[in-house]
């Protein structure tokens, strides 16, 4: 396997990439004592791991960091570099720094490469997945079972350059805790080289390493060596630029040089601008060395830098000149400096409407502060961050015309982006068939369809347009683009392997349209993303599956059905029955884990923890469902998590009796509290963030501190185990619960004992505060719920409707919601105040075992047993009665229901179950018409109607009336199980068969009379069917034949052979002229002409036959697997010409299959 295809890295990161080659390296006798201290640290076998070298703005740290890189690399000993870029695409994000270093350091270490190919091998998508498990299966495994017995430990280098241009300052924390763990590989030894602003994340970050790293402060270094080393540079650069521009030898002179010097020190960029300057051959290099030293010595060295680039623009310039140029200045240079990601100037040209030449003749002038390449398809660049920090800060107006206004400059980007995107059309790549697949297309052809700038307006638009200066007309564009293109977009971004972002930018979006005053596109929005959370696999797999699995399997309301409806694939005659609305359910979280214990939501719910049977708590994003980290470390179950209300701890209990605090934003342990005896069930802690509680099976609580990790108490009380604890809103009371049955209230303070509940009939499982402290919920295995007054004692309310036990109850944030969580499987989430039903959610497979709020969205979170966590959107909540595929919920049956039938007007329902009854139920209504007792396995109707037969008792059949419920007849004479009936049609006859049984019996219905024994199979029949014309009966058996009788005499017609398995149905055509026949276990349908007996047609199918009917017109065959076209070439009473056009079948469980293409997916990805 090649890295290269398998693993997705950032080009353009390592230090010598194709987009960085002419960036500035140390000239020789420069920085001499930074760079020799980095080689001795790195070296030193007693030297620290990480290495930060940290500076203000143009203080020369990439500079350093590209000499470092390139030093170690001529010397063999650089295992990776990445340079951090912002506004340069992935080069300013964290989500492939490690898969980048990881390729790197598989070439530089080819001993790396098998076990980091078998990571990758293991998980194609660890790419996209949690940094921390990035980084422990694509470094830290592979670097510990590195073994180079024979050879010295070697000393490689990382070098990672601006660390404060990434994004997102929990990403950055994570990389400083993790990056000090390469130091645990014994066969080499790892230094890494980090290089940053001092901003406050990294400063914490590095807080919090003991002993870690070293460090240097470029800003703090003497004056005299930065000084020495700016001379040697403006030495080196001004002697190339006299020979180039024809100047004199001892120009700019002594004095002018002194005080270039001087005015650059300690920023080595304004040295390299100012040098820059000089070399612009649109400028004489003698005026710019007097505008620059003209520049005020009050306004800062970053001014001083810019000013004199922008001024000489406005030079011997009449006003309207000016103002034209400033206009055209703001809007070419306003744009790049706002660019998530850097264009050439044929894709400026094409996003900003601005001709080629325009573009080139603004650019021409700013080579000093842009990197403009010859090539017009390489990207523009900022030489320097600090460049665009100059020209977006407002009192910039005061010192120039040029400053750009950041929200204008990003709508006009909206509206170009959103324009460009009107070019978006499905299927825009020309793709063969709509089951084409990703991986399938080439690169070539994407780029080739979808130009750059088309790219970065799908991938772009919404980032902009949250930045917009009249953020309402935006808003109203956004709608009327997504209403038209929006199953376009997805598709290109698909395309382009980046539907992972779709639902951020949903969220992004979300984030700046207040439901109440956009009703219209928050509709839009919240339809949006449950339609991409649903599709977003298989769509990622085949971009086109959007218009077909996508709108086929959507609700029949949906938005976005109800918008692109146009695009329901025209070949399904009759659409699958869906659901009316989308489910309050959001989205599943799938853990590999099992049974999910416990979830807790942060703070300020951007994290959602969840403890699971595997000894893992992993960290969820619940806005998009990505898993950003797998905490490890427990030795058992992890059975309960909590977040500290700060959000900067979580907790979790083990059922091995210890406690873990972590911190998320890390994933590091932070302290382990041991002193239970026996598992803890539960964690809780304080709102004031001092205490937590622990809850244990030895019966007690345990009390910690949580900035010392010191026990305070332990509270004794509890008979039983103690399942669930929590802290009153003012912390000065704790609730316990146990399989003592009682609710007992303690004080934290003192750990005395203040009350107990008593009520329940069982086991307590789950207690809550309400927000205001007023009442406390309890949730018990006795499948009640009861509402407590703190303050007296005095049990309000209970709540009864679960099945099963109730796990775990949650008030929602605003104490209007009650939730909770049963062994029966569904949520329910009641009015506290009334104690009304509002709502079952149902869709969990297993026990639900906690359910939690967000305390800042309508989100609600339940784990179950089932292996998933389940995340439910309750602001757009489904109605009060639960319906799932249904038109109605009929309930009533005590047992499983083994069988259900309708009659053939459609107006009635039988159903059968292990309880000995047959229930008869009004279609329409729902409601219960008749309950037939007996014990029953098959029920089947005769075609008016009139009669319902069920097999009963094993060994007889039961005729009953419909309509008056009466028993007609009960016939007997089998002497084993009934494995299947059929009525004549003209319902006079009933035929059967039953257990081991050769033979099929023919019965009066009026009766109930023995009419005929028809034998001849060999081996039990297993099937029986009447044809519609009366004439003939059909049974399928174990001996592998199908048997064709005259009805009236009873004589065998034909035995119709050729089937390799047994015969588990068949079914006549309308006309009876056909019969379909199907094995038992195998794949295969077989298709006969029943006056000759002649096989017309056999078909193979990989996966197993169920079911077989004729649709009414006969021109149909459907099985469970799909639908098949019965064509004549001659005309529709020709048998001997009949053929099967190639049809529809279903690949794998997964895909329909058209005429021999993947045209649409089932939709099986978990949503």
């Amino acid at each position: 396997m090649d890295l290269d295809d398998k693993l997705p890295i950032v080009y353009g990161a390592a230090f010598d990439s194709y987009e960085d080659q002419h960036e500035d390296e140390c000239l020789p006798g420069t920085r001499t004592d930074i760079l020799l201290g980095i080689r001795e640290w790195a070296f030193s076998p007693e030297g620290r791991c990480i290495f930060w070298l940290n500076g203000m703005a143009g203080t020369g740290k990439s500079t350093i960091s590209r000499t470092v890189a390139r030093s170690f690399s001529e010397a063999k000993s650089l295992g990776a570099s990445f340079f951090f870029k912002r506004g340069e695409g992935d080069r300013g994000k964290a989500m492939k720094l490690f898969p980048t270093i990881a390729r790197q350091l598989a070439k530089s270490i080819p001993q790396l490469n098998p076990a980091v190919q078998q990571a990758v091998y293991d998980d194609p998508g660890i790419a996209m997945k949690a940094m921390k498990e990035q980084f422990d299966k694509l470094l830290l495994q592979p670097l510990l079972t590195l073994k180079r017995p024979d050879l010295p430990i070697q000393t490689m280098l990382i070098v990672i350059d601006a660390l404060d241009e990434c994004e997102g300052d929990n990403d950055i924390r994570l990389i400083i805790q993790l990056l000090p763990q390469l130091q645990k590989s014994h066969s080499l030894q790892l230094r890494v080289v980090l290089t940053s602003r001092p901003e406050l994340p990294i400063r914490l970050g590095f807080s919090k390493l003991n002993n870690e790293h070293k460090d240097l402060i470029l800003h703090d270094i003497s004056r005299e060596v930065i000084e020495r080393d700016i001379s040697l540079f403006f030495n080196h650069r001004l002697s190339a630029i006299r020979s180039e521009r024809l100047l004199p030898i001892d120009w700019p002179g002594k004095i002018n040089f002194q005080n270039l010097v001087l005015s650059s020190v300690p920023l080595f960029i304004f040295a390299a601008t100012i040098c820059r300057i000089f070399e612009d051959p649109h400028w004489d290099p003698i005026d710019s060395l007097d505008e620059i030293l003209a520049q005020r010595n009050d306004v800062s060295k970053l001014d001083r830098t810019y000013l004199p680039v922008l001024n000489r623009l406005l030079n011997k310039q009449s006003e309207k000149q000016k103002r034209l140029l400033v206009q055209e200045f703001r809007q070419v240079v306003g744009a790049i400096v706002i660019l998530e990601s850097p264009l050439s100037v044929i894709s400026l040209s094409s996003l900003l409407d601005v001709p080629k030449r325009l573009i080139q003749l603004r650019l021409n002038s700013l080579h000093s502060v842009l990197r403009v390449p010859e090539d017009e398809t390489l990207p523009v660049q900022l030489f320097h961050l600090s460049f665009r920090d100059f020209l977006l800060n407002p009192e910039t107006r005061e010192m120039t015309p040029f400053c750009v206004d950041e929200k204008e400059s990003h709508q006009r980007l909206t509206e170009r982006c959103l324009l460009l995107c009107q070019n978006l059309r499905k299927n825009i790549c020309g793709l063969p068939s709509d089951g084409t697949l990703r991986a399938e297309v080439d690169r070539q052809v994407v780029d080739r369809c979808l130009s750059s700038d088309l790219q970065y307006a799908c991938r772009y638009w919404a980032h902009h347009l949250v930045q917009c200066a009249d953020l309402n007309a935006m808003i109203r564009d956004a709608l009327l683009f997504l209403q038209k293109h929006f199953l376009h977009w997805v598709e290109a971004l698909s395309l382009l392997g980046l539907l992972s972002e779709v639902v951020g930018i949903i969220n992004l979006l979300q984030t700046v349209v207040p439901g109440d005053h956009y009703s219209s596109i928050s509709d839009f929005l919240y339809d949006a993303k449950h339609f991409i959370l649903k599709n977003r696999q298989i769509a990622d797999v085949a971009p086109l599956q959007l218009y077909c699995a996508g709108l086929v399997f959507a609700p029949r309301t949906a938005i976005i059905r109800t918008e692109f409806k146009k695009y329901l694939p025209t070949w399904i005659r009759q659409l699958p029955r869906v659901d009316e609305r989308w489910s309050t359910g959001l989205q599943a979280l799938e853990c590999d884990s099992g049974e999910v214990n416990s979830v807790a939501f942060s703070p300020d719910g951007r994290l959602l923890a969840s403890g699971s049977n595997d000894m893992t708590v992993q960290l969820w994003d619940p806005a998009t469902g990505t898993l950003h980290q797998t905490l490890e470390g427990h030795s058992g179950p992890v059975e309960s998590v909590a977040f500290s209300p700060d959000g900067r701890l979580l907790a979790s209990g083990c059922c091995y009796g210890t406690v873990r605090l972590w911190d998320p934003a890390t994933g590091a342990i932070q302290e382990t509290l041991e002193g239970h005896l026996k598992w803890v069930d539960s964690v809780a802690f304080s709102p004031n963030g001092r205490l937590l509680a622990s809850g244990s099976g030895d019966k007690t609580i345990r009390v910690w501190d949580t900035a010392t990790g010191a026990l305070q108490r332990i509270l004794k009380g509890h008979s039983g185990p103690v399942r669930s604890v929590v802290f009153s809103p003012d912390s000065r009371l704790l609730a316990s619960a146990s399989t003592d049955m009682a609710v007992r209230f303690w004080d934290p303070a003192t750990g005395a004992l203040q009350e107990t509940l008593e009520g329940h009939s069982y086991w307590v499982e789950s207690v809550a505060f309400s927000p205001d402290g007023h009442l406390l919920v309890s949730g018990s295995a006795d499948s009640r719920v009861c509402l407590w007054d703190t303050a007296t004692g005095a049990l309000q309310q209970t709540l009864e409707g679960h099945s099963g036990a109730v796990k775990s109850v949650a008030f929602s944030p605003d104490g209007r919601l009650l939730a909770s969580g049963s062994h029966d499987m569904t949520v329910r989430l009641w009015d506290p105040v009334t104690g009304i039903l509002q709502q079952t959610l149902k869709g969990h497979s297993d026990s639900v075992e906690l359910v939690a709020f967000s305390p800042n969205s309508p989100l609600l979170a339940s784990s179950s047993d089932d292996g998933t966590v389940r995340l439910w959107n309750i602001a757009k909540g489904a109605p009060q009665q639960t319906l799932e595929d249904h038109q109605q919920t009929l309930e009533s049956h005590s047992d499983p229901v083994r069988s259900v039938v309708f009659s053939p007007d459609g107006q009635l329902l039988a159903s059968s179950s292990h309880e000995m009854v047959v229930r008869l139920w009004d279609t329409a209504t729902g409601a219960l018409q008749r309950t037939l007792k007996g014990i029953c396995n098959r029920v089947v109707f005769s075609p008016d109607g009139r009669l319902l037969a069920s097999g009963c008792g094993g060994m007889t059949v039961q005729l009953w009336d419909t309509v008056t419920g009466a028993l007609q007849q009960t016939i007997k004479g089998h002497s084993d199980h009934i494995l299947s009936m059929a009525f004549s049609p003209d319902s006079q006859l009933l035929a059967s068969c039953y257990g081991s049984h050769t033979k099929v019996v023919l019965w009066d219905t009026a009766t109930g009379a023995l009419q005929r024994t028809l034998k001849g199979h060999s081996d039990s029949v297993m099937s029986v069917a009447f044809s519609p014309n009366s004439r003939l009966l059909a049974s399928g058996s174990r001996d592998r034949t199908v048997r064709l009788w005259d009805t009236a005499t009873g004589a065998l017609q034909r035995t119709l052979e050729g089937h390799s398995d047994p015969v588990r149905s068949v079914v006549f055509s309308p006309d009876s002229r056909l019969l379909a026949s199907g094995y038992e276990y195998g794949t295969r349908v077989r298709l006969w002409d029943t006056a000759t007996g002649a096989l017309q047609q056999s078909w193979a199918f990989k996966d197993r036959i169920t079911s077989l009917e004729f649709s009414q017109d006969g021109s149909c065959l459907s099985t469970n697997l799909g639908s098949l076209n019965i064509q004549s070439s001659r005309n529709n009473h020709s048998s001997s010409s009949l053929h099967m056009n190639p049809g529809i079948f279903i690949e794998q469980a997964q895909w329909i299959i058209l005429n021999g293409e993947k045209d649409m997916h089932q939709g099986g990805f978990p949503s």
